[in-house]
């Protein structure tokens, strides 16, 4: 999972670019783990000067196991407060689609970002689970193993398939993807919210 601050706002404490606040990557079958790094991860960020009151933007990939609700779920019953959840899935269901197109549009975000220096690490970057350096070179490597696999059309009038993925020869690309989606959400957030009905799953400050 990732966390990142948005430079959306004109206030002075805030940077202006993107940076990422931490990562954090866990290999468990016990899937409660994972849900409890999300809390603790939720409150490390809160520990970051001017972060303790931060509204916490939620940008869970909506999939078949229903993992984002049961998320939210965690988060509720830990009593955290301030954040929002955006949802678009089927009849606005909980969590964020991650269609083809969606996925290129999260790499080309990325890809400009870095290309024009508008993402860096903050000076309070953290990693719960691994140590600052050990975790800089995961997404180090993720970042450079990432790539556009093309396959061509299988007949005279199909399309060319592309995929974007960093899952090449048994690798990892969690940490690049959940970043991506970072980025991704936050941007959506600061667009629509204050001009349309985006819908959120919010709870009571």
């Amino acid at each position: 999972m990732s966390s990142v601050l948005s430079p959306a706002s004109s206030s002075p404490i805030l940077p202006r670019v993107t940076q990422v606040l931490g990562l954090d990557t866990i290999r468990t079958k016990d899937v409660r783990e994972t849900h409890k790094l999300v809390v603790a991860h939720i409150a490390q960020v809160r520990k970051i000067k001017n972060l303790q009151d931060a509204t916490i933007v939620l940008c869970l990939e909506s999939n078949l196991a229903y993992e984002a609700q049961h998320i939210i779920h965690t988060l509720q019953q830990a009593g955290l407060k301030k954040w929002v959840a955006l949802q678009e899935g089927a009849a606005q269901t909980l969590g964020w689609l991650t269609t083809n197109e969606r996925k290129e549009s999260m790499c080309m975000q990325l890809r400009d970002a870095l290309r024009v220096g508008n993402i860096s690490f903050c000076t309070e970057f953290f990693s719960t689970t691994q140590s600052v350096r050990e975790v800089k070179q995961v997404i180090e490597d993720e970042m450079r193993n990432f790539c556009i696999l093309v396959e061509p059309a299988k007949t005279p009038f199909g399309k060319v398939k592309k995929t974007y993925s960093g899952k090449v020869g048994g690798r990892n690309d969690d940490l690049v993807i959940t970043l991506q989606l970072a980025i991704t959400g936050i941007r959506t957030f600061y667009q629509q919210v204050y001009t349309t009905a985006l819908s959120m799953l919010t709870c009571p400050y």
